[in-house]
């Protein structure tokens, strides 16, 4: 019999919005696939029957990315290899759009082809330029070079980086455009993306832009006198210091060489850009890092901030764009997902290795994925068909296409939850940007890794692969957030222009940090030290990583030192705490020692204790709800104590892997499995009813007779199998890759309420239908699926339809040649690795054992 709070809960739920979204997500919060088309070389055929399966495995859209042919023009195969931006190909991209719409697809478009912007349109004058200094002898300068300055025996030549744009496709190769000019921006779009716009006919939502890999941009053909109009001195004098100098002067002024920079990006290329998409009526999503480097104000230009990487324990890309965008407003944060997880494998990823890579992007402040990669892949490729040079990818050549609908669910679910309300952040990491600047040298700026690796503990990792992100730690920022806060990174500029004091808090966009934390800087801009001072006095706290800053950033008068040293003695006096005004400072020795100082100046948002450090979380709240994303990243289950506050009402788990909501259980004591995630969810409209879960019976074996067949090129004959074990030891699979069926007969006198399967071995993935009815999907721990509601009375009929990886027919297959596709088109991918990187194809299919739960 139902209690009257139990009643309530119910009609609660049935007209929950919230509830609604999460059983039902709509076409805009569900994810999105890249889109990688080589040559060009598409038609009409495959668009349609790709564009049938991305609609068939509830995708939310596409985000068309053009790049290098995959193969010679071929009569025999339909393979015709276009122009970028010729006729054909416009044509064909109209027809692509307004086809992607016609099913209910979003579809979006990469600004141009390859990486960074550039192409065959770019003149030598258009494209980017650098700054180099020759010493000792005399530089014999090119028609296209110009002599900046010469001091004594340094000369400073200003040319063109000659950067081609990388993995450019058919007709686009050329120059990567200057970043610093606004009206070679502008011709630009003209010349390559308006005309794509304009061929789709307004089915284009929106305009991506990669992240800014324009090596060696240090120059901008006005920069001296930007430099003097912004610092206030002229740059002339300096060239030998900026390039030569280590010392304190040097830092000052490579300082401000590149924030004056910087400032040009933000001003002369992401906001132009920003307003041309908002003119052309689609959202820019741009990732807005890499050199040359962006503001962070940069980000209220940008409809749809978009981050990768994934380390989630360190100040990971993805963490540094989440932030940014919180500061700007900016609810929709997306993620180039999964990029070379298997580094450096691209065709041994799991569904769930992509699965703990999105939760890790999540974790970061994700709620947007674009998953790496849907290939563009001919029918008569075959498979595993075309295949980019890196990984993960995911298309019907591969056989886990038949689970990936489950994997899809679960992160459609996963972001509609995560876009609910606002993100609740408590703490911002003042980032280290003056240091790097002024230390980073001068080829080129890669902020966005100076800054992760400032905060490292240990040996910093490479920028990709799942391995590298689980290994990345800092004990500073991962302290805070097991001592059950969240953090944004803030830099100065968005200190200086994006936040105001209010009465304790330092207000930024939607977020509302209560304390800001110093993390080892040796230098500080002066106007930032200024708000930090005046959020103390108000109430704030401030929180210092070893020694405070020493200097001021940048060239400073006498009277602007006079001033830093003022404010510094009035935060740090007293050593290691200071009170100031309504507020305090502290000071720690120690990285891990931040996160139990902020907890004991802040209430935690949620307190986590887990027997494995891998557990995490995102906190967001709407109205008067809040919303937690807990998630176990890690290999092993985790037991996780979970405490919120009382106060917040009652607590429902929400499970993003089945569509299920639980009222009324304890959240104190969770076992998280290895890579599961749930949802909790407080109201305080719904008072805690706690129920008995009674207790489930011991699992038992099942071992019947499986007749096993299967479906794929070369596949192996059909066979009975008593004992279960891997396909590569059955006659003809070592190289198989395709989907192998295991039907077998289960009888029940009665069925029972509930009763699960637990595969077991299971390589990779499953579909499982019980009597010709699909019970779900199987590609993670705990491996179990729930198909009591489908069982009959007698006999009923269990398939079981599992998928293995692609890489295990690539290894039986002939190597490619790629000789001739580089006699015509050039070196624009490398060999394939997987041979010498896996000798032995991995185990496949159902190894077992299989267990009845019941």
């Amino acid at each position: 019999m139902l209690t009257t709070s139990l009643i309530a809960m119910v009609i609660l739920q049935s007209t929950d919005p919230l509830k609604h979204g999460f059983e039902n997500v709509p076409s805009e919060a569900r994810m999105r696939m890249y889109w990688r088309i080589f040559g060009p070389a598409w038609d009409r055929e495959n668009i349609d029957r790709q564009l049938d399966e991305v609609k068939k495995v509830g995708l939310g859209g596409l985000v068309a990315y053009f790049m290098y042919p995959f193969a010679l023009d071929d009569k025999r195969t339909g393979v015709a290899n276009q122009k970028f931006n010729s006729p054909e190909f416009r044509e064909l991209f109209g027809y692509a759009a307004q086809s992607a719409v016609a099913r209910g697809l979003r579809f979006g478009v990469n600004g141009g082809t390859g990486w960074p912007y550039g192409g065959s349109t770019v003149t030598v004058e258009d494209s980017a330029h650098k700054l180099r200094e020759v010493k000792d002898v005399a530089p014999k300068l090119r028609s296209d070079e110009r002599l900046v300055a010469q001091d004594g025996n340094r000369w400073y030549v200003e040319s063109p980086t000659r950067q081609g744009v990388k993995r450019a496709s058919y007709g686009a190769e050329g120059l990567v455009v200057d970043h610093f000019s606004e009206p070679v921006l502008q011709r630009w779009l003209q010349a390559n993306v308006s005309p794509l716009l304009d061929a789709a006919k307004g089915a284009v939502t929106a305009v991506g832009c990669d992240s800014l890999e324009v090596y060696s941009s240090n120059w901008a053909r006005d920069l001296p006198a930007e430099f003097r109009k912004r610092r206030g001195y002229s740059l002339e004098p300096h060239y030998r210091a900026i390039f030569s100098d280590n010392g304190p002067d040097g830092d000052e002024l490579r300082f401000d060489y590149w924030r004056t920079l910087m400032e040009l990006t933000e001003e002369r290329f992401t906001k132009p850009l920003g307003a041309w998409a908002d003119r052309r009526g689609i959202d820019l999503e741009m990732e807005a890092y890499g050199t040359p480097p962006n503001p962070m104000t940069a980000f209220r230009h940008i409809s749809v901030p978009t981050g990768e990487h994934y380390e989630w324990k360190g100040f990971s890309v993805q963490k540094y764009v989440a932030s940014a965008a919180h500061m700007a407003r900016k609810n929709i944060i997306g993620s180039e997902a999964w990029t070379w997880s298997g580094l450096p494998n691209r065709l041994a990823d799991t569904l769930s290795d992509i699965k703990v890579v999105s939760d890790m992007t999540f974790l970061a402040g994700c709620n947007d994925l674009t998953g790496v990669d849907y290939p563009y892949s001919p029918k008569s490729a075959g498979q595993p068909g075309w295949q980019p040079y890196y990984g993960p990818t995911m298309n019907e050549n591969s056989p886990q296409w038949v689970a990936f609908p489950g994997l899809v669910s679960y992160l459609n679910r996963c972001q509609w939850m995560l876009r609910q309300g606002v993100p609740v952040v408590s703490v911002a990491v003042y980032l280290p940007v003056e240091d790097a600047l002024a230390h980073g040298g001068m080829d080129q700026m890669q902020l966005d890794f100076l800054v992760r690796d400032h905060f490292v503990t240990g040996k910093a990792t490479s920028e990709f692969g799942l391995a590298n992100a689980l290994k990345h730690t800092s004990d500073l920022l991962h302290g805070i957030k097991k001592a059950g806060l969240d953090y944004d990174g803030i830099d100065l500029w968005a200190m200086n222009e994006m936040t105001s004091v209010r009465a304790g808090s330092l207000q930024a966009g939607t977020s509302k940090y209560r304390a800001v934390v110093l993390p080892r800087l040796l230098t500080i801009d002066l106007k930032a030290f200024r708000k930090l001072l005046a959020f103390v006095r108000s109430g704030g706290h401030l929180v210092c990583v070893g020694e405070p800053p020493v200097r001021l950033a940048g060239r400073a008068s006498a009277a602007e030192r006079v001033e830093f040293a003022s404010i510094r003695a009035e935060l740090f006096s007293r050593g290691e705490r200071t009170s100031v005004g309504k507020g305090a400072t502290s000071i720690v020795r120690d990285d891990g020692a931040v996160g139990a100082a902020l907890a004991s100046v802040i209430s935690p948002q949620v307190e986590i204790t887990s027997s494995e450090d891998t557990v995490g979380f995102v906190h967001r709240r709407l109205a008067a709800r809040n919303i937690y994303f807990i998630s176990n990243v890690g290999s092993k289950d985790a037991e996780v104590d979970i405490r919120l506050d009382a106060k917040l009402g009652g607590v429902q788990t929400w499970d993003p892997m089945t569509g299920q909501v639980s009222p009324g259980q304890s959240t104190s004591q969770v076992l998280l499995p290895a890579r599961s995630s749930l949802f909790l969810v407080t109201d305080p409209r719904t008072p805690a009813v706690f129920r008995d879960v009674p207790s489930a019976k011991p699992a038992r074996p099942w071992l019947p007779n499986w007749l096993l067949t299967f479906d794929g090129p070369d596949a192996p004959p059909s066979l009975e199998l008593k004992q279960l074990k891997s396909w590569t030891e059955l006659p003809g699979g070592r190289y198989f890759s395709g989907i192998g069926t295991y039907r077998a007969e289960l009888k029940v006198t009665k069925p029972p309420q509930s009763v699960m399967l637990q595969l077991n071995g299971l390589h990779t993935g499953a579909e499982v239908l019980v009597n010709g009815h699909r019970a779900g999907y199987v590609f993670n721990s705990p491996w179990k699926i729930e198909i009591g509601h489908l069982l009959r009375a007698g006999a009923n009929n269990v398939a079981i339809r599992v998928g293995n990886l692609p890489v295990n027919r690539f290894l039986g297959q002939p190597d490619m040649d790629i000789k001739g596709l580089r006699a015509v088109y050039g070196n624009r991918f490398g060999a394939p690795e997987e041979k010498a990187l896996m000798p032995n194809p991995p185990p496949a299919g159902l190894l077992g054992p299989v267990l009845i739960w019941d």
